[in-house]
């Protein structure tokens, strides 16, 4: 007699999420035959809520939300068979067969949806074949870039280069061949959605009713002009909050718990074992708690204390860093933001030049190397200037390119670079720079810096590592290939210089209007107009 097929245990129950609204998990099996195995789907939605964080005399609502999060399986008493198909740098086609009739012209547009088949040698347009008078179809290709990467056997990481996740990012993705095990009467697989200190965004904060003594100072805490210390309270809350959300099943901060449990269709009394998961599902929490003492500490303490309370309490040391760092701190120097001024064999000569040579003095150096080469080194941490003087920081013994590319492959700007291009090697210069700014806190307010900066860290990026430009776009690959190992300036943003904008410039302050408005004119910096003065291409009148 053929065994009776398992059940979905809908009793068991798993610990209420923080709020299904901020981050949800959840699991579906493609079939309703178990025995002999089966496909399992995961899919994960995120969002933005307020969140009271509350603690004994505190109370305090902040907007809730993460910039990133990791899905990780736990499978009990059955074996699972990882089947992911592709990764986040996924392009998609979607071929959709529409019949019109009537009038129809041919036209080439932009499409962003995307379907399940990848295509890494399409680059998503989206076209349409022309016909006149009669039937026309349409076939449209699509692509979209996944917001998800699989991270080991059990494990997804979702995030959004640095944005808040929004959405459902995970959408019904088919991961697992789940096989129980027949001499077991149930087995679930539990999926737990976990965040960090670091990727939680604490956005508008709630002060209209704080509650308590150390809430009322909090918010009061917040509303001080020094941005320095409130982004330390930040982390702190951030900090606190994160271990207010750990529980059994993760060491990380728990948003989201669900569980897919499968039994024997028997009385539960009758089960032998005991059912995984089956906890009270209680609501949803909506609420943090917090431990307000050490609130209270932070509060008390100098900016020096503050410091050692975020140190003590265990707090993300490189959101620690940056913290002090962007805000006048002391930082080693190999933590300086490398921005990537110049030509990677442009500042592998200046490299070599320092390394040929004792100390030298700031003026000889910048003679002899006239490009940006000296801050991009000492970004790196491969020279130093001291007492007016340019140092090397490398060993005598040491290959300057190997050296050179060793530091370039360990600055966080090429990391996220790279990133960005192994998930979309598509990407133009102004969505680089673009992200880069984000992920960095850099205000590149307009398309032409975003350009400049996302287009000097490609270049670098892909002069250490060539195979990131997409092998199919054969004249890009080529002239990208080209760019990296030229010394010349690569495309970058558009010079304002023109005659027509030096003509401008002229006749505005020749009839007496002040520099700061010809600027404001032009569109440029009132340095820029200076500087085209130093250049002679402009003369400012003196002031009378």
């Amino acid at each position: 007699m053929e065994e009776p097929d398992l059940i979905v245990d809908y009793d068991a129950k798993a610990p209420p999420p923080l709020d299904p609204h901020i981050a949800n998990v959840w699991l579906r099996a493609t079939s309703n035959r178990f025995m002999d195995g089966y496909e399992l789907e995961v899919s994960a939605s995120f969002g933005e809520e307020m969140i009271p964080l509350e603690g004994d005399d505190f109370s305090l609502s902040v907007s809730f939300s993460i910039k990133k999060a990791s899905i990780n399986l736990q499978f009990i008493n059955c074996q699972p068979d990882s089947i992911f198909e592709r990764s986040s740098d996924t392009y998609a086609r979607e071929e959709v067969d529409r019949t019109r009739r009537g009038f129809g012209i041919g036209a080439e547009v932009e499409a962003t949806a995307s379907t399940s088949l990848p295509i890494p040698e399409v680059q998503g347009a989206a076209k349409f074949e022309a016909n006149y008078g009669g039937e026309s179809s349409t076939t449209e290709t699509r692509r979209r870039t996944r917001r998800w990467k699989q991270m080991g056997p059990q494990t997804i990481v979702v995030e959004d280069a640095g944005r808040i996740l929004e959405g459902q990012l995970v959408d019904r993705e088919k991961g697992w061949f789940v096989k129980p095990n027949p001499s077991c009467d149930a087995s679930a697989v539990v999926a737990t959605l976990t965040t960090r200190a670091e990727w939680i965004q604490f956005g508008r904060v709630d002060d209209v009713e704080p509650r308590g003594g150390i809430g009322k100072r909090a918010a009061r805490f917040l509303k001080g002009k020094r941005s320095r210390d409130k982004d330390l309270f930040s982390l702190l809350l951030r900090t606190l909050a994160a271990r207010g959300l750990q529980n059994a099943l993760s060491r990380d901060a728990a948003l989201a718990v669900y569980p897919h449990v499968l039994r024997k269709p028997v009385a539960l009394d009758g089960l032998s074992g005991a059912r995984p998961m089956a906890v009270p599902a209680g609501t949803p929490l909506r609420s943090i708690g917090v431990d307000s003492a050490v609130i209270d500490n932070f509060l008390d303490t100098d900016s020096q204390g503050r410091v050692a309370v975020l140190k003590q309490l265990g707090a993300p040391s490189e959101e620690l860093q940056r913290i002090l760092s962007e805000n006048g701190g002391q930082s080693p120097r190999s933590e300086r933001l490398f921005i990537a001024g110049t030509a990677p064999p442009s500042a592998l000569a200046s490299l070599e030049f320092t390394m040929s040579r004792e100390a030298v003095p700031t003026s000889h150096w910048d003679a002899e190397n006239k490009n940006r080469s000296r801050t991009d080194l000492v970004a790196l941490g491969l020279i130093e200037v001291r007492d007016g003087k340019v140092h090397s920081l490398v060993p005598d013994n040491a290959s300057a390119e190997d050296t050179l590319r060793h530091a370039a492959m360990k600055a966080p700007t090429l990391q996220s670079t790279r990133e960005i291009l192994l998930e979309d090697p598509h990407r133009t210069g102004v969505e680089i720079g673009e992200e880069i700014g984000m992920r960095f806190r850099r205000n590149y307010n307009s398309e032409a810096s975003k350009l400049r900066v996302g287009n000097a860290l490609r270049r670098w990026a892909i002069w250490l590592e060539p195979h990131l430009v997409d092998p199919t776009n054969a004249k890009g690959a080529a002239r990208l290939r080209i760019s990296a190992k030229s010394e010349r300036p690569g495309v970058g943003a558009p010079s304002f210089a023109t005659p027509e904008n030096i003509r401008k410039a002229q006749a505005a302050l020749d009839q007496g209007t002040r520099a700061e408005d010809v600027a404001k004119m032009i569109g440029v910096s009132r340095a820029t107009i200076y500087g085209w003065s130093k250049q002679g291409l402009v003369s400012i009148p003196k002031a009378r």
